[in-house]
């Protein structure tokens, strides 16, 4: 038997090739009933010994699983060992627009991570769209915005409790998220009530200007219960979940904002200012950070039948519109140097990569930082001319090259290039884990350099030099800095 004692009862896992699994392990109280828009609240102890040998329910949403639950706030745990070795630990926050996903999708599984890098890889469940990420606190005490943000929190305070138990060490714990969760570690290490459990952050893809405001998000809310015809607080609380978000997508389409209406919000309280002016003050001294990006993150608004699996085109105009016709004049000529990939290459640099620069820039000042792009394509991703683009990391991060939503990328033959960009990943975050120097130039003041991933490895600018000039006297950069929202939402 794989028993281990946590501060909240005995769990019995289970063994996974060459490591240790424990799934679908609570991590809070359940957050139905009265709890279901409030914040995470400390799991309760239980009695006898926990079986976690297999998952636990998703978080409602529009995408299905086989089980999906209110009471979904469990997390999963894949270990070399439960000696006392005191592994690095990954707590990774997965992405899919703060309303899709779950810890437990299988392009996640940690158990290659954790055995070729010798750490503790942990996944987490987290609210997800209204029940996590939308703000009705205007209706009353007992609903609380930032939801599924301070489920994320929750996750990790535990795992600071309990990762020794499991071979961890919870001084060594490195938040690693991607897309939505990378804009959540992103937030992290700047948040009062996490930093002290945050050793590390790695961000994959991650935009730490697209926070909302209060008064933006509440409009956002307000819009969700007039399209949902819910008319008071009671209806909200009582509505079925399964119901509550069945028609989320339609919802982020009606109201303009497609995959950019549910997000973190700065609440004042738990979230008091975004990332990047936060950093600036330097709210998250001492802790080192990892910021990267896809070549093309957007590369797939360039392929029409694909155009609609992120859908922000419309929040993206509206970002380009806010310019003075002489910025957009300016960067649209500095754009034609990629040809047909300027728009592809526009739409990455304003939705992800700029924003990541100017957060290197200022938090370089107070911790170590280190940039990366992905560039690597596989002969899949080049037959159908899709290119680097969003997500495409993943799985030479987890080293799960058939699992999940990316089997399509190694569908034709690209074994040994595959392997060796993966190693030459997992080498590096593994490292940055266990607190090493990564081999390549640290980002300095403005100068922010990136190990280049692609058939040969090497050190770029993360961002064209003549394209970032552009960006300085742009609307864009001015808000990201001074923490507005660079995206507006409108009335």
């Amino acid at each position: 038997m794989n028993n281990v004692k946590t501060k909240n009862g005995t769990i019995a896992g289970a063994r996974e090739g060459d490591v240790l699994s424990y799934k679908g392990v609570p991590y809070a109280k359940p957050p139905v009933g009265d709890l279901r828009f409030m914040p995470a609240q400390k799991p309760e102890g239980w009695e006898g010994v926990l079986d976690a040998s297999s998952f636990g329910a998703a978080c409602p949403q529009t995408k299905k699983y086989k089980v999906s639950s209110e009471d979904c706030l469990t997390l999963n745990i894949w270990t070399p060992g439960t000696d006392k070795k005191k592994r690095a630990v990954f707590f990774y926050i997965h992405g899919g627009s703060f309303c899709m996903g779950a810890g437990s999708d299988p392009e996640y599984n940690g158990a290659n991570l954790a055995k070729n890098g010798d750490v503790v890889v942990v996944t987490i469940n987290y609210r997800l769209g209204a029940l996590g990420f939308l703000d009705f606190s205007f209706l009353g005490e007992e609903f609380s915005p930032n939801c599924g943000l301070s489920d994320i929190v929750m996750a990790l305070r535990w795992v600071y409790e309990n990762i020794a138990a499991f071979g961890g060490d919870p001084q060594s714990i490195t938040v690693l998220g991607q897309s939505a969760g990378a804009i959540a570690a992103s937030v992290l290490p700047v948040t009062p009530s996490a930093r002290k459990y945050v050793s590390k952050v790695i961000m994959m893809s991650g935009g730490p200007s697209l926070l909302y405001t209060k008064d933006e998000y509440q409009k956002v809310s307000r819009k969700f219960l007039k399209f949902m015809g819910i008319e008071t607080a009671q209806q909200l609380k009582e509505m079925d979940a399964q119901e509550l978000v069945c028609k989320q997508r339609k919802f982020a389409s009606h109201c303009g904002l497609g995959d950019g209406a549910f997000m973190i919000e700065v609440d004042g309280t738990l979230v008091p200012e975004y990332p990047i002016p936060a950093a600036a003050q330097g709210a998250a001294r001492d802790i080192p950070i990892l910021i990267g990006t896809t070549k093309e993150e957007m590369s797939f608004l360039c392929i029409k039948v694909l155009a609609k699996v992120l859908d922000i085109s419309k929040i993206l105009r509206r970002n380009i519109d806010q310019e003075k016709e002489e910025v957009k004049t300016r960067l649209d000529a500095a754009y034609r140097r990629y040809g047909k990939r300027a728009q592809s290459m526009m739409f990455a640099d304003r939705v992800f990569r700029m924003a990541s620069v100017w957060y290197a820039e200022v938090y370089n000042q107070y911790a170590n930082t280190w940039m990366y792009r992905f560039d690597y394509e596989t002969p899949a991703m080049k037959a159908i001319s899709l290119r680097a683009c969003h997500s495409c990391d993943i799985p030479f991060v987890f080293g799960n090259f058939h699992a999940g939503l990316y089997k399509w990328m190694f569908l034709l033959p690209s074994v040994k290039a595959t392997r060796r960009i993966s190693a030459e990943m997992q080498n590096d975050f593994v490292a940055f884990a266990k607190g090493e120097t990564l081999g390549w130039q640290e980002c300095r003041g403005i100068d922010t350099p990136a190990k280049c991933y692609d058939k040969h490895f090497s050190v770029i600018p993360m961002v064209d030099p003549e394209i970032e000039k552009e960006y300085d006297k742009s609307e864009f950069k001015r808000q990201s800095l001074r923490g507005l929202n660079a995206v507006h939402i409108g009335s």
